[in-house]
């Protein structure tokens, strides 16, 4: 097998991202090659280092429990850790040169944030006058509300996206349990960052990319509606006598003893027929059938067998995961996950020697500073 193609190869991004519409933008130009050096500081890290490990506060050592994230190691997969103190000069001093060898720029913070620590866009054009800049904020600059701080399901509900989520009588019945601001704001910046990137490239002039995540989620609203189209009489979820799920969608059936004569009878028939048999009748009969997968078993699924969606990664605190890999294959081959997430601090050595090019009194200089380590 030849080796596979990362067609961003040789693109540096820093990435002053948290949990998850942010990251994830990280996360898929790394996937396809970029280098991404994610900056925080051990007093300001990443929220999703604790995600689904809150509880384990205090009963295991913090610094065990800000890497054992599944969220985190998904979203972090590929990045290289870089640990500044972006509130002393040393340290920022050090984040500017990082960014003046960078090409890409990614942040989503609340508007202001970066201008706080002393990166407004003029001192970013300062820095590296060919650098794109995305910032992925909740509101976007210049709106009323761009103070605003805030988490998916908020944006989702602001940009109109749950009033979607209706019944059959098109009456709200609350909202979504898998929130779609993150990840559809992700998309945009990445949108941004490759086609600045682009630009960049041919020109040698940057510019700053502002999207609000709040209006990305409105677009979703402007998508045409889907056509008008016949649906099955019989639909729904059934549990069989092997005490799986099987959703269905078949027509009715005039015959009497049709297990498609009605919903009940539906219903009857398939709690006392085997899983395999109820998806092959519907099939059979000119209806869709297929089994619902439980989320915790969809590791040994024959729907996923023989293929590399799954991916092993050997993380250095949590030992070997499955991560689900990127959707893309370039050339035939999904891009494969390089290294695990970093450790908060983990490529520090490797960012002063080999991206800023420090000599080694200055390195030493720099730890004597404190500013990138943990106090």
């Amino acid at each position: 097998m030849s080796a596979v193609y990362l067609p961003l190869t040789g693109l540096r991004v820093v990435e002053f991202c948290w949990v998850w519409a942010g990251p994830m933008m990280g996360q898929h130009l790394a996937d396809l090659g970029a280098e991404v050096v994610k900056v925080e500081w051990y007093k300001r890290f990443d929220l999703y280092r604790t995600r689904g490990v809150e509880r384990l506060r205090g009963s295991i050592p913090e610094e065990i429990r800000r890497e054992s994230s599944y969220s985190f190691q998904s979203l972090n997969r590929n990045k290289l850790g870089f640990a500044s103190d972006l509130k002393s000069e040393e340290g920022l001093q050090l984040v500017k040169d990082l960014i003046s060898e960078s090409d890409v720029l990614l942040e989503n913070f609340t508007v202001g944030t970066l201008d706080r620590l002393g990166l407004p866009p003029e001192e970013l054009d300062r820095l590296n006058s060919r650098l794109v800049s995305i910032s992925l904020s909740a509101t976007g600059r210049g709106s009323t509300i761009e103070s605003l701080r805030s988490y998916g399901l908020m944006l989702s509900a602001l940009g109109g996206y749950e009033s979607l989520v209706t019944d059959q009588n098109d009456d709200f019945i609350g909202s979504p349990t898998f929130v779609m601001s993150d990840p559809n704001a992700a998309l945009f910046g990445v949108f941004a960052a490759l086609a600045g990137s682009l630009h960049a490239r041919k020109t040698g002039i940057g510019a700053t990319y502002e999207c609000s995540q709040i209006e990305a989620v409105a677009s979703l609203i402007q998508t045409p509606e889907r056509p008008e189209i016949q649906t099955a009489a019989l639909e729904g979820i059934f549990e069989t006598r092997d005490g799986d799920f099987v959703a269905i969608s078949v027509n009715t059936s005039s015959s009497e003893d049709s297990p498609f004569e009605s919903l009940e009878a539906l219903k009857k028939w398939t709690s006392l027929t085997e899983t395999s048999h109820v998806v092959s009748e519907c099939r059979n009969s000119g209806g869709a059938a297929t089994k619902v997968e439980d989320l915790g078993l969809t590791e040994h699924s024959e729907i996923f067998a023989g293929t590399d969606v799954r991916q092993a990664c050997l993380h250095p605190i949590t030992g070997e995961r499955d991560i689900v890999a990127t959707p893309w294959r370039v050339n035939g081959q999904r891009t494969p996950i390089r290294k695990p997430a970093p450790l908060l601090g983990e490529s520090n050595e490797h960012i002063l020697r080999h991206v800023l090019g420090l000599t080694e009194d200055e390195i030493i200089e720099v730890h004597n500073s404190g500013v990138i380590h943990e106090s």
